[in-house]
């Protein structure tokens, strides 16, 4: 459901669609963006009856997943770790559902095929 909500920010009001409702708050979605909000229902305006309804835009088509015959041994390649630091290495082996990376530190990471991303060198 599109509805308006608070920005406790700005004291602007913006569109959004709930995602999830818990017993004091709701999570709603921002159009436009990829942000999420975690908004009491106090902060909410619900659609006035007969109103028309803001229409959501349109969500991209996902991006196609990597996978196994995607990436070859000895390829460099880069993903982000759990600190959101880019990790950049070589495939050392290629598994069922990850990839072996070496980034050349003494460390190995076994990492899924959708987090990776080839790397060229120009």
């Amino acid at each position: 459901m599109c509805v308006r909500f608070m920005d406790w920010r700005d004291a602007q009001m913006r569109v959004g669609t709930i995602v999830a409702m818990k017993d004091t708050q709701l999570t709603i979605q921002e159009q436009g963006t990829r942000g999420a909000w975690t908004v009491p229902y106090t902060a909410v305006e619900p659609p006035a009856p007969g109103a028309p309804r803001p229409v959501p835009e349109p969500s991209p088509p996902p991006a196609p997943s990597a996978s196994l015959n995607d990436f070859h041994c000895c390829e460099k390649v880069a993903f982000e770790d759990k600190h959101l630091n880019t990790v950049v290495g070589l495939v050392v082996r290629i598994n069922q559902r990850t990839a072996s990376i070496d980034p050349g530190d003494g460390t190995t990471w076994g990492v899924g095929f959708s987090l990776l991303r080839h790397v060229v060198d120009i």
